[in-house]
């Protein structure tokens, strides 16, 4: 069997990519949304997901690139983060006085995803971050204390890479910790490799190769250079022997 997870990141981010989100899961492709619980879109994006009741909504946490909660030692003044994820990951690493901020900031987007009407399905992090070995730690204690048992692994098949290789060891890194958890996750994700670039045509050959399990493939709605043909891919997933699914959530927002 093939199952496949279809997954809009950056969910609440800005209208634009709340209505591009709105249109693919209408159009029956996209399965679940990613939100970003303190984006200016927010509310928002609870709202479309309120009249889309078939959409399942996961939080994308999230620590580089977004807004935080409130100002801390983790943002500027404006309470923004900062917009590298590879310096924020290294000031997560190497700056002790951050671990307490971090665990605050942490608790404070789950209770954010909570307070918004949200039951737990998953989480994963914009920008890949949440696999970071400093903020996994912190953040698995939390998002099992808020009843969160799925989690993104970010492992994509094909040619060595230096960027898919470094989320495939972050990955392998974290399997111990998630498995003594009893946290789920795809056998398999696609999109890093196409990140801005997830056309229709890439889209669909990634559907003609698509191997059993479960997959997930995420993209970017409203961000991407061009819409995808969501017409035209929907008959593909029944030619290639491919079911849509998504993360379990309850039946309401």
């Amino acid at each position: 069997m093939k199952h496949l997870i279809v997954t809009a990141d950056d969910f609440g981010r800005s209208p634009e990519i709340n209505a591009a989100i709105e249109r693919a899961h209408r159009a029956g492709f996209v399965t679940q949304a990613s939100l970003m619980v303190h984006e200016p879109a927010a509310a928002e994006a609870a709202e479309i997901a309120r009249r889309n009741p078939a959409l399942a909504v996961g939080l994308h946490l999230t620590l580089c690139a977004g807004r935080a909660a409130q100002v801390s030692a983790l943002t500027d003044e404006s309470g923004n983060f900062p917009a590298s994820p590879a310096r924020a990951g290294l000031r997560y690493a190497f700056s002790p006085a951050l671990a307490e901020p971090l665990r605050r900031e942490i608790e404070a987007q789950f209770a954010r995803f909570r307070a918004l009407g949200f039951a737990p399905t998953y989480w994963d992090g914009h920008t890949h971050l949440h696999l970071h070995p400093a903020i996994l730690r912190r953040t698995l204690p939390i998002a099992l204390d808020h009843g969160f048992r799925t989690v993104r692994l970010v492992r994509e098949p094909g040619p060595c890479a230096p960027v898919p290789w470094i989320f495939q060891a972050l990955s392998r890194a974290a399997l111990p910790l998630l498995e003594k958890s009893g946290v789920q996750f795809a056998d398999r994700v696609f999109g890093l490799r196409e990140t801005g670039r997830m056309t229709t045509t890439a889209i669909a050959r990634l559907l003609a190769q698509l191997p059993g399990g479960t997959s997930e493939l995420y993209l970017h709605p409203g961000a991407e250079p061009s819409e995808p043909d969501y017409a035209a891919l929907t008959p593909l997933l029944a030619r290639h022997g491919i079911t849509l699914t998504h993360w379990p959530r309850p039946a309401a927002h």
